[in-house]
């Protein structure tokens, strides 16, 4: 589904003053995700140069006939084509040179060094401004709109689908590897544009690695099973886990899921608009303290969704950079316990921040639903 043309206007706008109010004649982005967000174009290369003028983008005939159709009907949104035997650096030189550019922002995030030096050496690029900018388009793409909180909850819907399908397939003599082939299955079935991440399947011992990769080791009767899944919908990522408890597990196995399923609650019903991110991870934290699993959390509690899978805001101690949360932005809630050697457990849902608290994005079905009515 294209994005809006309003918001993509809306997109560039925000944009272009975010330029202008870090002193910069134009910002050259070179983040293939920020090329996506701003003009709806999924290229493998390409640049804009984004200012007061309005955008040039910056292709090869590879991409020259999608970036025209995704520019068209946009006067402040020009394409310029990189000629055969020409390179982007100098055709992107040569469009600050036409447009009179100086002071240009590169994206330090995702420029790399020689890349930039790449640059310095086009001989029109002799007194241009370099400057390194971080986070210009990021903080943008912080706060999720309408159209973007629609497609994530849709992609939400259609994962609880998925989870409907393999969750209850998890058994015994199954191998790791079976469950994540099933998992792949069920995203195209579903309509997933494809899967998020490498899917992980962690059984036994192996579910004390929190990215464990899935292995050829045969689920055994008493096992804890992390499943830990997502899909792309539209470019939009969602994220879920679940630990399915398989025969006979043990009563400290038991408790752990139970105080895990409790911890996010804890975690959820702490977001708010106005609460930093780290606020919400001690909320998780405090909760597993009291059933004194603290010590095996070893990671953030949740993570930004949306063109990525991982972005911003991070919800963990060091998330509160970005500032407090404020309606619209999307995050997984995911705490977990890791023991070694002997297992682990966890639990993961995507929630949208709303005015008064937050909205789960996805769910999952019973018995493996942890959130109380």
């Amino acid at each position: 589904m294209a994005t809006p043309r309003d918001r993509l206007a809306a997109r560039l706008d925000a944009a272009r003053n975010g330029v202008s109010a870090h002193g910069l004649d134009a910002l050259l982005v070179s983040s293939p995700i920020h090329l996506r967000y701003l003009f709806d174009v999924v290229a493998s290369a390409g640049l804009a140069l984004v200012g007061g003028h309005g955008a040039t983008l910056v292709v090869d005939e590879r991409y020259a006939a999608q970036f025209d159709a995704a520019t068209r009907e946009r006067p402040d949104v020009a394409v310029r084509r990189v000629a055969v035997g020409e390179s982007y650096e100098t055709t992107a030189v040569q469009v600050a040179r036409d447009l009179s550019l100086r002071v240009l922002g590169v994206e330090a995030d995702h420029m790399t060094l020689g890349r930039v030096a790449a640059f310095r050496r086009v001989p029109a690029a002799a007194g241009l401004d370099w400057r390194e900018t971080t986070g210009l388009v990021e903080r943008q793409r912080l706060v999720k709109d309408a159209w973007e909180v629609g497609r994530l909850r849709e992609a939400g819907a259609r994962l609880a689908e998925v989870a409907a399908c393999i969750l209850p397939t998890v058994q015994a003599g199954c191998t790791e590897r079976q469950i994540a082939w099933e998992v792949a299955l069920a995203l195209h079935a579903t309509g997933f544009d494809g899967p998020a991440f490498e899917t992980i399947v962690a059984s036994g011992p192996n579910g004390a690695r929190p990215h464990h990769r899935a292995s050829d080791r045969r689920i055994e009767d008493g096992d804890l099973v992390v499943v830990d899944f997502g899909g792309v919908l539209d470019g939009y990522a969602v994220d879920m886990t679940r630990t399915v408890a398989v025969g006979d597990v043990s009563a400290a196995g038991r408790a752990w899921v139970t105080a895990v399923g409790r911890a996010q609650r804890a975690a959820i019903a702490t977001a708010a608009p106005g609460v930093l991110p780290s606020v919400i991870d001690q909320a998780a934290r405090t909760s597993l303290e009291r059933d004194g699993l603290s010590q095996y959390f070893v990671h953030s509690t949740g993570h930004g969704l949306g063109l990525e899978v991982h972005e911003r805001p991070t919800i963990g101690p060091r998330g509160d950079h970005d500032g407090p949360l404020v309606a619209g932005m999307v995050f997984t809630v995911e705490p977990g316990v890791y023991v070694p050697g002997v297992g682990g457990v966890r639990i993961e849902d995507d929630v949208v921040v709303t005015a008064t608290g937050t909205e789960r994005l996805t769910s999952a079905p019973a018995p493996f639903e942890t959130h109380e009515s």
